[in-house]
C-alpha cells in the first residue's frame, strides 16, 4: 500500500473514532472501547475474515477498525465498562472454541463524561500494551480514576466518591434487578453510608447484601448490609468486594419465563434434545433437559458446533411467536446447558419485548409482597 493509501486509512479511522465519541456525548449513551491483538496470516485469510465477521456480529454490528499492524479497535455502543469486560471475555472464549484462536493483548476502557478523544485513546493504548507484555493477565481494563494495582484502592474510592457521590444500588427479586440511585454520604475502610429512598430501603430490609455500580469503578462492588436507618433514609454497608462477574454484568436482563417454555435443539437438521427454558436473555438461554441427553452431546463431541434452537414465546395478550436462532454451547452443568444465541434484529426485538414483559410482572409481584 502506498503512502497515500495509508494516509487515507489513518484519516478514515480517526474520523470514525471522532464520530463514535460525538455520538456518545450527544446522546449521553455509554460507549466502551476494546483494543486487541489479532495476527493476520495470509495462508489463513479465510479464517481471519470469519473471525472478524464473528466479532462484528457478536457485538451487534458495532464498528471495528484496524489501528495499525495486528491491533484492532472495537466499539461497543450503549455498553458500560463492566458489561463490556464480560462481553469480550465471552467473545474470546467463543472464538477460542470455534476457531482455535487465542488473542492475548486486550485492553478495555469506557468513554467518560466530557472526556476528550485524545485521553481516551491514550488510556486504551496503555491498557492494550500492558496486556501484551503481561505473562499472567489476558485483559487489562480501567477507568481514568481506578486501575487495579495502581495505588491504594481505598484512597481511590474516597477520591471517586468525593468527586462523584451518585451510585447505583442493585437488589434482585427472582433474578430481576431492582435498581435505585443513591448518594454516598460517608466512606471509610470499615463502613460507608448511602442515602436511599424509604421505599427502596423497605425492599432492602430482607436483603443481606447489595451490588453497587459506579461509572468510575471498573468492576461491580458487592457490600454487606450492616444496618438500615429508616428515619434518616440511610443504609450502612461494609466488606466491599470487587466482582469480575455478577448479575449486574449481564448486558441484557435474564429472567425466568412467565410460563413453561419448551425448546428443541438440533444439529444439521437432526434433533438432539428437548428441554425447558429455565431463563432467557437477549444473548443466552439456560436449558434444562435430561442428563443422558447432555452426555450424548458430549459423547458425539458436539460441544463446539453451531446448533439450531427453536422455541415459542407468548405475550400477555396470548400472541405466540415462533423463535428460531443459531446457538452454541457455552457451558454444561449436570442436566443444564447454557447456550449463547445469535438472533437477528427482528428476533432480538421480540425476545427483548418478552423479557421486559416478564420483568414488569416480577416487579409487580415484588411490590405486592411488601
Amino acid at each position: 500500500m502506498n503512502n497515500n493509501g495509508m494516509l487515507i486509512i489513518s484519516y478514515l479511522n480517526q474520523s470514525i473514532m471522532e464520530a463514535q465519541v460525538e455520538r456518545a456525548h450527544n446522546y449521553s449513551n455509554p460507549l466502551a472501547l476494546v483494543k486487541l491483538d489479532l495476527q493476520f496470516n495470509p495462508q489463513e485469510g479465510k479464517q481471519f475474515k470469519e473471525i472478524i465477521a464473528f466479532m462484528h456480529s457478536f457485538m451487534d454490528y458495532s464498528p471495528i477498525i484496524n489501528d495499525g499492524g495486528s491491533s484492532f479497535i472495537l466499539f461497543l455502543h450503549d455498553t458500560k465498562l463492566h458489561t463490556a469486560v464480560m462481553t469480550i471475555k465471552n467473545m474470546l472464549m467463543s472464538i477460542r472454541i470455534k476457531f482455535n484462536c487465542d488473542m492475548k493483548g486486550v485492553g478495555i476502557t469506557a468513554l467518560e463524561e466530557d472526556e476528550a478523544l485524545e485521553n481516551l485513546q491514550e488510556r486504551l493504548h496503555t491498557l492494550y500494551m500492558k496486556s501484551r507484555i503481561s505473562k499472567t493477565k489476558e485483559i487489562f481494563y480501567a477507568t481514568s480514576s481506578f486501575e487495579y494495582g495502581s495505588g491504594e484502592i481505598e484512597q481511590s474510592l474516597i477520591s471517586i466518591f468525593t468527586k462523584q457521590p451518585k451510585i447505583k444500588v442493585y437488589g434482585f427479586y427472582k433474578e430481576a434487578p431492582m435498581v435505585h440511585e443513591g448518594t454516598v454520604l460517608e466512606f471509610d475502610p470499615s463502613a460507608f453510608f448511602l442515602h436511599l429512598s424509604k421505599d427502596y430501603l423497605t425492599f432492602l430490609k430482607r436483603e443481606e447484601f447489595v451490588y453497587l455500580e459506579h461509572p468510575l469503578v471498573p468492576d461491580i462492588m458487592r457490600a454487606d448490609i450492616i444496618s438500615i436507618d429508616m428515619a434518616h433514609s440511610k443504609i450502612a454497608l461494609s466488606k466491599i468486594k470487587f466482582l469480575d462477574n455478577s448479575p449486574v454484568h449481564r448486558k441484557n436482563i435474564r429472567v425466568a419465563p412467565h410460563k413453561p417454555m419448551q425448546a428443541l435443539l438440533a444439529y444439521e437438521e437432526e434433533l438432539q434434545l428437548e428441554g425447558i427454558v429455565s431463563d432467557i436473555s437477549k444473548n443466552s438461554i439456560l436449558l434444562t433437559t435430561q442428563l443422558n441427553k447432555v452426555e450424548e452431546i458430549q459423547a458425539k463431541k458436539l460441544q463446539n458446533k453451531k446448533f439450531d434452537l427453536s422455541f415459542h414465546i407468548e405475550s400477555v395478550d396470548k400472541l405466540v411467536h415462533s423463535i428460531q436462532v443459531k446457538a452454541m454451547i457455552f457451558k454444561t452443568s449436570g442436566n443444564q446447558i447454557i447456550l449463547n444465541i445469535y438472533p437477528n434484529a427482528e428476533v432480538q426485538r421480540e425476545i427483548s419485548e418478552y423479557i421486559t414483559m416478564c420483568q414488569n410482572l416480577l416487579l409487580l409481584e415484588a411490590q405486592s409482597s411488601h
